[in-house]
């Protein structure tokens, strides 16, 4: 049992350490929007919180440096993370708190700055340490457990997106991998799917991707009664929590129907002058088709979310942070295959790395501003190194990368059995 203990302790308090320092030493800009919405719910603004800027004077220091149309995410995103934001950085003196928000620049060199950091990343702890434990459990053998913790713990896309990024995709990812861990919970099972569908729900109001699981788990059930009921549940749970907005303009123009939301419909085959096939709602719908009459197996689900995902990043040029909702089934997928699939986890790897290099310079070097002032606002990695680059034709080819790596998986984890 002590040998159990002491690699635990050892991963934890490394992992907490590695976070604290990442969240003090990097920031990117997207953070300082987040900040806001704390500053904004803390004035009072709860059911107006959309329509807050559209009321401004347009000498208000908020409209003098950001858009209008700022807050574009779903309500849950900003009452949570906006709300403990609020919270945490009470501690921050004040002065300083408003230059943070208002006069960015003069805040780097400050230490101070540091300190903000942390409080604005703290709030993602507690999803973080949630999904060590899920996966720490859903495993059975003790080393499974250890090695999905470690993975998880020390994992490099994890940190980027959440700790250096300071982004929140790691609070849907908990949700959808707490769905998964109910599921393999042993008792009443049509309680359990139920339970798992109110999770998708809920995370999908942080971001809409869960949904997407609905039907898989939904299939799972015996009574085509039950599998209506759960997919409209799951899809109630997310309904409820933007229903009080809906009569709100800047919502329903900026958060209701996002650009980034559209992005995995771009991908299309025309078929005539004003028609096309849809690339990832017809692969999407197909492999639904599948797993209606194959998928059956509670032991698999996992490898459904996993095609799922696949063929959403397949299709999507999607934005760094994104990978973090694929990180948790690499880590099932290394662990049951028994790293049988190390090598197409380092080109998927490369991919990534690849498509962060050729975003915006605030991905890389300037995420280390904090430590260095002239990184803030300063050249990309090409531009320093002399490099002339296409970055579209570029992109393309780590895309294709990671194409051809995903399909080989979509391949392998096909459902083969007809029950």
């Amino acid at each position: 049992m002590n040998f159990i203990k002491r690699p635990l302790v050892f991963i934890l308090l490394i992992g907490i350490i590695i976070r604290f320092i990442l969240s003090a030493i990097t920031f990117h800009p997207d953070i300082i929007h987040f900040d806001l919405a704390g500053y904004v719910l803390g004035k009072g603004n709860f059911l107006n919180f959309y329509d807050y800027t559209y009321g401004l004077d347009k000498n208000d220091p908020v409209l003098k440096n950001y858009p209008v149309n700022l807050f574009n995410y779903p309500p849950a995103v900003y009452f949570y993370v906006g709300s403990m934001n609020w919270i945490f950085t009470s501690l921050t003196e004040k002065n300083f708190h408003n230059m943070f928000l208002f006069d960015f620049k003069n805040t780097l060199g400050n230490i101070q700055l540091n300190f903000h950091l942390i409080l604005l990343k703290i709030p993602y702890l507690l999803f973080d340490g949630a999904i060590a434990y899920f996966l720490y459990n859903i495993f059975l053998n003790k080393k499974e457990k250890i090695l999905a913790l470690a993975l998880w713990v020390f994992n490099p896309w994890v940190l980027y997106s959440t700790y250096m990024m300071g982004q929140f995709d790691i609070i849907p990812t908990a949700f959808v991998v707490s769905a998964l861990y109910i599921i393999k919970k042993n008792y009443n099972f049509n309680k359990k799917i139920f339970i798992a569908v109110v999770l998708l729900g809920i995370g999908a109001s942080f971001k809409i991707y869960p949904l997407l699981f609905l039907l898989p788990v939904a299939f799972l059930l015996k009574k085509r009664f039950n599998k209506l009921l759960a997919i409209i549940l799951g899809i109630s749970v997310y309904v409820i929590t933007i229903l009080p907005f809906i009569g709100s303009s800047g919502f329903r123009s900026t958060a209701l129907l996002a650009n980034q939301t559209l992005k995995s419909l771009y991908a299309q085959i025309p078929i005539s002058g004003g028609e096309s096939i849809i690339l990832f709602l017809a692969s999407v719908g197909f492999f639904y088709i599948v797993y209606l009459y194959r998928g059956k197996e509670v032991e698999n689900l996992w490898q459904s979310f996993f095609i799922i995902m696949l063929l959403f990043f397949i299709f999507t040029h999607y934005h760094p942070q994104w990978f973090l909702w694929l990180t948790p089934f690499l880590i099932f997928e290394l662990i049951y295959s028994n790293f049988k699939h190390l090598i197409l986890m380092v080109l998927m790897g490369v991919s990534f790395l690849g498509a962060v290099f050729l975003f915006e310079q605030s991905l890389t070097i300037g995420l280390f501003s904090p430590l260095n002032a002239a990184l803030f606002d300063g050249l990309d990695l090409w531009r320093l190194l002399h490099i002339n680059i296409d970055l579209n034709f570029a992109r393309s080819l780590f895309q294709t990368l990671f194409a051809s790596v995903a399909v080989y998986f979509i391949y392998y984890y096909f459902p083969k059995k007809i029950d």
